[in-house]
């Protein structure tokens, strides 16, 4: 029989619930009786790993789940198990950009490759290799969150509540998540405050 590979990729902002998202999709290759590899980026806080565990622990107690160091993804190639019918990948806005290539070898090679990331960093551009990785696969899911600010509209984006520069900030506790105008109305006034102070 033929096994034909195939990318999924699921997507949104902070706490539009890809990682829950992702969870329940493994829980049904699991329950179909396939083999399942779960990666995620070692550096990320957020543990999501754990978060998988959790839901599906009920069925499945012994579902391996691996930390790649740095989101390396030619590790990643190394750790995957060679009968895996499924690979899953979680905050996948972290991995290196040669992810691409790998999942593409992996759907070639029959495997049906399921992947959750943030689409936009916090200043409202593609995040590392999802944009990439929207473009390669054959569904993409885009899940939101509600404003935290408006409580009416669907957020687009995780807005961060620090000062840091650097891309990789991470916890959530850094962020929220806003709709579009909600976010145009915090960074005018953010530009005002920044004018106040610069005439000042």
């Amino acid at each position: 029989m033929l096994v034909t590979g195939n990318i999924k990729v699921i997507t949104g902002e902070m706490f539009s619930g890809k990682s829950k998202e992702l969870s329940r999709l493994i829980e049904r290759a699991l329950i179909a009786d396939l083999t399942v590899d779960v990666f995620y980026p070692v550096f990320s806080s957020r543990d999501s790993s754990r978060d998988i565990e959790r839901r599906i622990a009920e069925l499945h107690g012994s579902l391996t789940i691996v930390g790649v160091p740095d989101g390396n993804a030619q590790a990643l190639i190394t750790l995957i198990n060679p009968v895996a019918d499924v690979v899953a990948i979680d905050e996948a806005q972290f991995f290196t950009h040669d992810l691409v290539d790998v999942v593409k070898k992996l759907r070639h090679d029959g495997k049906r490759v399921l992947i959750a990331g943030l689409d936009l960093d916090y200043q409202e551009n593609p995040f590392g290799c999802m944009g990439a990785l929207m473009c390669v696969a054959d569904d993409v899911m885009k899940v939101h969150a509600v404003c935290t600010a408006c409580k009416k509209s669907d957020a687009f984006i995780s807005y961060r509540l620090t000062d840091e520069s650097g891309q990789v900030v991470v916890g959530e506790s850094n962020y929220t998540a806003l709709c579009v105008e909600c976010y145009d109305h915090v960074m005018m006034e953010k530009q005002e405050r920044t004018t106040d102070y610069q005439t000042a």
